[in-house]
C-alpha cells in the first residue's frame, strides 16, 4: 500500500461531534491530508476556538439530537460541497450512571444524541453521497461488554454497531462503504462529563489500565488513524467492519 492511498486530496467530509477528543483529531488530519472537513457540535465558542487553530476547518453548530439540526446538516453540506465523500459520526454523551440514579429524559436525551441523531443523518445525507465514498459510525467497546454504570450508554452504542451493520448492503448499492469504530479506554474529555466523581473515574482508569495488554490509554490521535485510514482508498475493500481500537482491552 502507498502512502498516495491514504490521501483524502480532493475529498469532501462531514465529521459531527468535532470539536474535541476523537473527532476533533479526526477533523484535523483529514484536514492534513487535504479533505474539505466540515464538523459540528453543540457549543460555538468551542466551534469558533477550534476554527481558528485548524486554517480551513468549516464548523457548524448543530444538536445530534435535534431532527431539525440533522436536516439543516444535509442542506448545509450540501451547500457547502454539493456533493459528499465522507461521513464520520461521531457525536455522542457519555452519562455514566447505575440503575437507579435515571430519569427518563435523561435516558431519552441519552438515545437521541447516541441513536436517532445518527440514524437521521444517515437518511439525511445519503442522497449526497458519492460511489466511492466512506461512512464511519462511531460505536464503542462497550457495545459488546458493558456494567452497570455504562447500561445505559452500552445499550445506545450497541444499536449504533447494528445500526452500521444494517446500511452495509443498502449504502454499497451505490458505492459507499460503511464500517464502524469501537474505541476502548482512550484519553478524552468525554471521561468529564460522565458523570462519575474524579475518585471513581480515577479507580476505573487504574483498572483498565492494569487490564490491558499494552498497559495504558489510548490517545484520539491514534482512533483517528484508523478513521482516517477507513474513509481513505486504501481501505477501498473494507465494509461492514467493526474495528477495536481498544489496545486489545476486549479479548484479554
Amino acid at each position: 500500500m502507498s502512502f498516495d492511498a491514504l490521501s483524502l486530496e480532493g475529498k469532501t467530509a462531514v465529521l459531527t461531534g468535532g470539536s474535541s477528543g476523537i473527532g476533533l483529531e479526526t477533523a484535523r488530519l483529514m484536514v492534513s491530508r487535504g479533505a474539505r472537513v466540515l464538523i459540528t457540535g453543540r457549543d460555538q465558542n468551542k466551534l469558533d476556538e477550534v476554527g481558528n487553530r485548524i486554517p480551513g476547518l468549516l464548523t457548524l453548530q448543530s444538536d445530534a439530537g435535534s431532527s431539525e439540526d440533522c436536516k439543516n446538516l444535509a442542506a448545509e453540506a450540501k451547500s457547502l460541497f454539493g456533493s459528499l465523500d465522507i461521513f464520520v459520526a461521531n457525536a455522542g454523551v457519555t452519562p455514566f450512571q447505575p440503575l437507579g440514579n435515571w430519569d427518563a429524559s435523561k435516558f431519552d436525551e441519552l438515545m437521541a444524541i447516541n441513536v436517532r441523531g445518527p440514524f437521521m443523518q444517515l437518511q439525511e445525507l445519503r442522497p449526497l453521497m458519492n460511489s466511492g465514498g466512506s461512512i464511519i459510525l462511531i460505536s464503542s467497546i462497550v457495545a459488546r461488554k458493558a456494567g452497570e454504570a455504562v447500561a445505559a450508554y452500552g445499550a445506545s452504542k450497541s444499536a449504533v454497531t447494528l445500526m452500521s451493520a444494517a446500511m452495509v448492503k443498502p449504502f454499497a448499492e451505490r458505492g459507499v462503504r460503511v464500517n464502524t469504530v469501537s474505541p476502548g479506554p482512550i484519553d478524552t474529555p468525554a471521561w468529564s462529563k460522565t458523570g462519575l466523581p474524579d475518585d471513581v473515574i480515577a479507580s476505573v482508569r487504574q483498572e483498565r489500565v492494569t487490564n490491558s495488554p499494552l498497559g495504558r490509554y489510548g490517545t484520539p490521535e491514534e482512533v483517528a488513524e484508523v478513521i482516517a485510514f477507513l474513509a481513505s482508498p486504501a481501505a477501498s475493500y473494507v465494509a461492514g467492519a467493526d474495528v477495536l481500537v481498544d489496545g486489545g482491552i476486549l479479548n484479554a
